[in-house]
């Protein structure tokens, strides 16, 4: 059966970046729609909801029956000069440890700082200590230094994908890539079929694949 994941990306839109005229819970609604859509391409039931209490968002994921919950967030320091991915869970003896550092691994060889990543017990921060489910919290990049701001908004699908690769990992699911865009170019557009037949010919003989479409 398809395991349940529960998306909770940040609502805080008082946490402005220091790049950007954006804030966290804006890029982090945006990656967390890239991680729906990654996480349903690799097989999946996902919920998605950010713009509620987090009381609520919790009590949601349990009534559903999440598998796994998964916060999403942006950091920042006191002395804005960190940087990094942090990933916190519940206890070091649960499933949360593993999944945790599951998608710490693969999102610590993406995002650009690393003077201050870590994955660790921080059983304090409700997200992690009150949902039923297996708990995975996210900080993905100190949104407080500009250049790790500028990332985190020019690699949304980036971030998306390295969770999601974390996740399918610690269920021993295929990662499943998204397919490559194919881009068309049309070569021309006749009445007569027999002109538009012979410039298929030139072009197969030229190696090209050529197909004709009536209209």
């Amino acid at each position: 059966m398809a395991k349940k994941i529960f998306i909770s990306p940040s609502n805080q839109n008082g946490n402005s970046y220091a790049y950007g005229k954006t804030n966290e819970a804006e890029q982090c609604g945006r990656i967390g729609k890239a991680v729906d859509a990654a996480l349903k391409r690799c097989g999946f039931l996902t919920k998605l909801e950010q713009y509620d209490t987090m009381q609520n968002r919790v009590a949601h994921s349990d009534q559903w029956g999440a598998d796994m919950h998964l916060a999403i967030h942006t950091n920042a320091s006191v002395q804005h000069a960190a940087g990094g991915t942090q990933c916190f869970f519940y206890a070091y003896n649960g499933y949360g440890n593993v999944a945790c550092k599951a998608v710490f691994d693969s999102l610590k060889q993406l995002t650009p700082g690393s003077n201050s990543e870590v994955c660790r017990k921080y059983s304090e921060l409700y997200e992690v200590h009150k949902p039923n489910a297996t708990s995975v919290y996210c900080e993905v990049e100190f949104h407080d230094v500009a250049a790790y701001a500028q990332w985190i908004i020019e690699h949304t699908e980036a971030i998306a994908e390295a969770i999601v690769k974390g996740i399918c990992k610690y269920y021993t699911v295929d990662y499943v890539p998204p397919k490559e865009p194919i881009y068309y170019v049309q070569c021309g557009a006749f009445k007569n079929k027999k002109n538009a037949d012979d410039l298929a010919a030139k072009l197969k003989a030229d190696g090209y694949s050529v197909y004709i479409k009536e209209v």
